[in-house]
């Protein structure tokens, strides 16, 4: 393989790669107005959860117990 040849084969596999990052972004939502928080759930153990900005630790320690318990979320 020539060096062109295998400079043209890493190019394509580079976009390709770009190209599956960029549909990420795509379909992921905006995390915007959202922060990592770390949780202390009823066991004592610790989390961390993506909770919107703001957010009581109380509220963010109810979460996560909530996903713990696999508990649907509260409106």
């Amino acid at each position: 393989m020539s060096d062109d040849e295998h400079y043209e084969n890493n190019a394509n596999s580079a976009g390709t790669a770009n190209d599956a990052a960029n549909e990420q972004d795509r379909v992921r939502p905006p995390l915007l107005g959202t922060e990592m928080r770390e949780a202390t759930l009823p066991d004592g153990s610790q989390a961390v959860v993506v909770v919107r900005a703001g957010t009581s630790q109380d509220e963010v320690d109810e979460q996560a117990a909530r996903l713990r318990r696999g508990a649907p979320e509260a409106k």
